[in-house]
């Protein structure tokens, strides 16, 4: 999430809220057995569409690469 975020920046989430599109949520990748802090870029018959905010389109993992993310893989959403 550079330049939002750098590696080893704390964050808050808060769980309880609800997604959409422009909040930066903490979500479990559907790959691998890590969070993610991504930024929603649309909802899709529940999905999400998540992105970085790194320019460079190879400096991220995002839904371009793994796809929509299904709402249960959203964990909270943090406040910028």
């Amino acid at each position: 999430m550079w330049p939002t975020f750098c590696d080893g920046d704390q964050v808050e989430a808060e769980s309880d809220s609800t997604a959409k599109v422009g909040d930066v949520v903490v979500a479990k990748h559907p790959w691998k057995n890590m969070h993610i802090v991504k930024r929603v870029k649309r909802i899709q018959n529940g999905e999400f569409f998540l992105e970085g905010d790194n320019p460079d389109p190879t400096g991220t993992e995002d839904s371009h690469n793994f796809g929509l993310v299904p709402a249960s893989s959203i964990i909270g959403t943090i406040r910028v």
